[in-house]
């Protein structure tokens, strides 16, 4: 019967993982990001299509749809005396498998690095969150984003088959399998990457973009007031014109 539950709880995760958020935030923007430059529904190429935000966005969905099923089995499958942290992997990487390979969308989904940070954060939040941080400093210096992505999810794999209960000797297959998953996943960006031909990601160039934007888009108003106000001049001033000939006018009669 425990089985079952474990089953069920892996199927329900994968369907959580069909849902795309990139799909999802594109649509509602009347474009489809799988047109949009590299194709993948992911965190970065939304953040180059659509802007910062919804990029952002996209990268939160993708988080919580990895804690959500991960957090659920860590702390609802005890009830049932089953393994807390069994149902933790089983459920993180039916999630991912979801999000990589979705039925919904023929099998064609993203790379699963948000989604695999999310299910890391319930395994251990703490280290996760070292690592999470220390990854995006890094990428401040380390222009290729596929690099630390995969460093990431390496170094957590790693963290996680040496923390695990070796009791429960299934989590050494499940936490192998999500790090499987994430390298096929990338399997282009590597093989990009030994032949030098990956694509950069210039994130402070990125972030200046969107203060740049900012500013330009409140230049207008400035000029705009200032036109408004040299227009409000010039009818002050003619008014005046008028009324300095009229009573003109007035003293010579």
């Amino acid at each position: 019967m425990q089985y079952l539950y474990y089953v069920l709880l892996g199927v329900v995760s994968y369907f959580i993982g069909n849902f795309s958020s990139a799909r999802f935030i594109s649509h509602l923007k009347h474009g489809d990001i799988t047109k949009s430059g590299s194709g993948n529904p992911g965190t970065l190429n939304m953040w180059r299509a659509y802007g910062f935000w919804p990029g952002i966005v996209t990268f939160l969905l993708d988080m919580v749809k990895g804690i959500l099923p991960t957090l659920f089995g860590y702390l609802v499958f005890p009830l049932f005396n089953c393994s807390g942290e069994i149902a933790l992997y089983v459920a993180g990487f039916c999630v991912i498998l979801g999000h990589i390979f979705p039925v919904v969308y023929k099998f064609k989904g993203g790379k699963g690095i948000a989604t695999a940070i999310g299910v890391f954060l319930v395994a251990n939040w703490w280290v996760a969150l070292i690592v999470f941080v220390i990854m995006v400093v890094c990428m401040l210096f380390i222009k290729y984003a596929s690099v630390l992505t995969i460093g990431f999810v390496i170094t957590m794999s790693i963290v996680e088959i040496c923390l695990t209960n070796p009791l429960n000797w299934i989590n050494y297959i499940f936490i192998s399998g999500i790090l499987l998953l994430i390298l096929y996943a990338h399997r282009a960006n590597i093989k990009r990457l030994f032949t030098g031909k990956e694509n950069k990601t210039e994130l402070l160039s990125m972030v200046k973009k969107i203060f740049t934007k900012k500013k330009t888009e409140t230049e207008p108003t400035t000029s705009e007031n200032s036109t408004e106000q040299s227009e409000n001049s010039g009818t002050t001033e003619e008014i005046n014109t008028c009324e300095n000939k009229n009573s003109s006018k007035n003293e010579n009669k």
